[in-house]
């Protein structure tokens, strides 16, 4: 080894010296553990675990997108025992979930009917709402009958949430839920730890899905809708009341839909009809953010189409250029298109 050579391992070694020194050793152990992967870690790695003794040295996993789920299930009315066997398949739920990585609500821990019954009904429509639409994946026990769980079905539907139903083998699940047209999975199960075992491995399997979705949809975090209708209203000179009397809903329920990013606000197409006839305007204005400017494209576009029919018919005999003619109509389309675009 040259002397060179010798010099640049010294101050390499230096430099690992140095980075360790300036570590406590718990720090040194919680990087050390990112680096390093333990066979019984996960299954991808029993090869590797055949081959080498102990721990195996691999690069840093990336990122995982985060995700959350909603845990859908009865909750009003239920027997001791009932109650007991849903809290306990809940924790068996919310444990799987962990080990993935998911992030599960549980609205027993927020709107129990029981233990949180000062929760007003409306704040417990609007929050378990508002939990199922921005959640990533919905997952039910349909283990006993439930008419708020379906109405979360119902709002997991209309926003295109995956769902996975839990039932034990040869329980009755309603065709209500079991014919909902939407990515949805099921489980079947004898035991509690099976359906704990089914449910890890489907999880692992539909999370590459709901990350796309996730990334997919992410674009759609706006206000776009509420802005629109909050934006005619006052040009209309209506208040909440007077528009919520209108299309049929509550001031609070306007104010949601004016306030919330559309994702969660999340309005039915009936409902936007009734708004955009209240409003004497269009779905399509409410739900477009460039609506203006598409009209304008359009009109500019068939204007466009028909301009040297245009310019023929207006300058034949008056001896102007056709450059000067098409310049002089280019200038009209202008102050057309600044009429349109001009505020009230």
């Amino acid at each position: 080894m040259s002397t060179e050579e010798k010099s640049l391992v010294r101050d390499l070694a230096d430099r690992v010296k140095g980075h360790f020194n300036s570590e406590g050793p718990q720090e040194v152990l919680r990087q050390s553990r990112q680096l390093v992967l333990y066979p019984q870690d996960e299954p991808r790695v029993e090869l590797l675990a055949g081959a080498f003794e102990g721990p195996v040295l691999m690069h840093s996993k990336p990122k995982r997108v985060p995700l959350n789920a909603y845990l859908a299930c009865a909750l009003t009315g239920l027997e001791k025992d009932q109650r007991m066997l849903v809290n306990h398949l809940s924790d068996l739920v919310n444990l799987v979930c962990r080990s993935v990585d998911i992030d599960l609500y549980e609205p027993r821990k927020k709107t129990d009917p029981v233990h949180h019954a000062e929760v007003r009904a409306t704040d417990v429509f609007q929050i378990d709402r508002e939990r199922v639409i921005s959640s990533d994946l919905l997952i039910l026990l349909a283990h006993f009958p439930s008419t708020g769980a379906g109405e979360e079905l119902s709002f997991a539907y209309d926003a295109l949430i995956p769902m996975i139903v839990i039932a034990p083998d040869g329980h009755n699940v309603s065709r209500m839920i079991t014919g909902i047209p939407s990515l949805k999975l099921e489980i079947r199960y004898e035991e509690p730890e099976d359906m704990r075992e089914m449910l890890g491995v489907r999880l692992q399997e539909i999370r590459p899905v709901l990350e796309q979705r996730k990334l997919a949809r992410s674009e759609f975090s706006q206000n776009i809708v509420g802005n629109k209708v909050k934006e005619l209203r006052l040009d209309a000179s209506l208040s909440r009341d007077q528009l919520a009397r209108s299309v049929g809903l509550t001031v609070d329920a306007i104010e949601h839909l004016e306030e919330s990013i559309d994702t969660l606000s999340n309005p039915s197409l009936t409902l936007l009809r009734q708004i955009a006839t209240t409003l004497k305007t269009t779905v399509a204005e409410l739900v477009n953010p460039d609506y203006a400017n598409s009209v304008i494209s359009g009109i500019q576009a068939i204007l466009d189409d028909r301009v040297e029919e245009a310019t023929a018919a207006r300058f034949r005999g008056k001896g102007v250029p056709n450059k000067d003619q098409k310049t002089i109509m280019i200038r009209y389309l202008a102050r057309l298109q600044e009429l349109l675009t001009r505020p009230n």
